[in-house]
């Protein structure tokens, strides 16, 4: 049995053919859009914001609604984001792939919560949940903390969680959790972005891919993991073969970067000295996104399209990420000037 889940291939989260919606509308309505996003002028306000209600007034000109928090104002402006994607454009995969990584996170939360032996309560789970998601926080409560058998989940979700189940009993190891989830939910990525012929939003998941395999080479090295674990981590599907990965794990850090020096990941071969370094994975991954970023900007320069859409979505959530890290400021956390470093441009 154990086998045959192994070997199974996973269905794709199914799309709806005849939904009303056209990429060059979408692409007009972004337009219009796009005026709300901060830019550089607006971050450059947001960094030097010195108050809550500094920050909140910012985002109020930016049309972000009125909620008691700030990170309220956040999470009702990411709903309200993908809503936007889901009217106005066709149901043909590229909101699936945009979600499928919450959804990787919150499967993961469900099923560790599920081994655990003690449920959370129904309000507590949920809130830990991340949305919008494929999968609604009510059906994951139900379906997988509950184990309530009238409760079905789609069945891309229950083979994936099935196979977690399957590499956690294995050992008993919480992390292959996430490895056996990670790996699934990027092969589904990758099959989707394959069906697109969108040479552009493939390049972009595969670079993701490439730079998780990255920083996993870097990670394994700097803690002396077993090979086995490291080969377990990998994502399948980037722009350098799992076969060359394989080899890199005891590789000479020199051969590795001469060896990378063509593809996506060699603005960060730096980051095999630095990454050893106290502070060195915030590093890479302030230097991951600001490459990741750097791609993305390349949909503005597209006149219509999905990827002139979703370069106004990435952006969007390109602003919610540097407000939570200007938040951690306001509110007492590290200091203005440890915060400034940590700035992500779009």
């Amino acid at each position: 049995m154990a086998r045959r889940l192994k070997e199974a291939a996973i269905p794709l989260p199914p799309v709806r053919k005849d939904k009303a919606g056209s990429w060059p509308h979408a692409s007009g309505r972004v337009w219009c859009l796009e005026q709300d996003l901060f830019g550089r002028s607006g971050l450059d306000r947001l960094f030097a914001a010195d108050s809550e209600e500094e920050v909140r007034r910012l985002l109020l000109e930016h049309r972000y609604p009125q909620k008691e928090t700030i990170e309220g104002m956040v999470l009702e402006e990411n709903l309200r984001l993908y809503a936007f994607l889901m009217e106005v454009t066709p149901d043909d995969g590229y909101c699936q792939v945009l979600l499928l990584p919450r959804d990787a996170t919150n499967l993961k939360i469900s099923l560790k919560a599920a081994f655990a032996g003690q449920a959370p309560g129904e309000e507590a789970f949920k809130a830990r949940l991340l949305q919008p998601s494929l999968i609604p926080a009510d059906v994951l409560w139900r379906g997988v903390i509950r184990a309530e058998k009238e409760t079905a989940l789609p069945p891309w979700a229950g083979a994936i969680l099935a196979r977690a189940r399957e590499a956690y009993l294995a050992g008993y190891d919480p992390a292959a959790i996430d490895r056996s989830i990670d790996r699934d939910i990027h092969a589904l990525i990758r099959q989707i972005t394959l069906a697109f012929e969108d040479p552009w939003m493939a390049g972009y998941f595969d670079r993701v891919r490439d730079l998780a395999n990255l920083e996993t080479l870097l990670r394994v090295r700097m803690r002396r993991v077993g090979l086995s674990v490291y080969k377990d981590s990998l994502l399948p599907g980037g722009t350098v073969p799992l076969e060359a990965w394989f080899s890199y794990f005891d590789a000479d850090d020199q051969a590795v970067i001469d060896d990378l020096c063509d593809t996506p990941c060699q603005p960060l071969s730096s980051h095999f000295v630095t990454y050893r370094e106290r502070g060195g994975a915030s590093r890479f991954s302030l230097a991951r996104d600001k490459l990741l970023y750097s791609y993305l900007e390349g949909g503005f320069r597209m006149l219509s399209g999905p990827p002139r859409v979703m370069a106004y979505i990435m952006a969007r959530e390109c602003e919610f990420k540097n407000i939570r890290i200007v938040m951690q400021a306001v509110t007492g956390g590290p200091s203005r000037g440890a915060i400034g470093s940590l700035r992500r441009d779009f």
